[in-house]
């Protein structure tokens, strides 16, 4: 018996364990059960199935229109000051004179 037949052998056994192990984890999976009344159901890929709310439920009254230019008055929110601060830093330093070049080319010879 040559080389690839002892491979294929073990190949065959080898699918044939696997094949053994799938079979019982499927077995001890058993079948499943439909979520609970209130759970999130998932379609095939993942995602959340939009669901029709009970007929005696209504949706809620969409949120009124705001006024996008922000109240001078008002305090500002938490996370405009952020903004304000990269606002005030100053322009970034022109690039130095001379023949100096902050990155040089690493490859091109002196």
């Amino acid at each position: 018996m040559g080389f690839m037949d002892k491979a294929k052998k073990l190949a065959e056994q080898a699918q044939q364990k696997l094949d053994e192990a799938q079979t019982q984890f499927n077995q001890n999976a058993g079948p499943q059960s439909p979520p609970q009344e209130g759970g999130v159901q998932y379609d095939a890929h993942g995602r959340p199935i939009q669901q029709d709310p009970p007929a005696g439920a209504a949706s809620p009254p969409p949120a009124p229109a705001t006024d996008p230019t922000p109240d001078p008055a008002a305090p500002a929110a938490p996370g405009s000051e952020a903004v304000e601060e990269r606002e005030a830093e100053p322009p970034p330093r022109p690039a130095p004179s001379g023949g100096a070049n902050a990155s040089p080319d690493p490859f091109k010879p002196l």
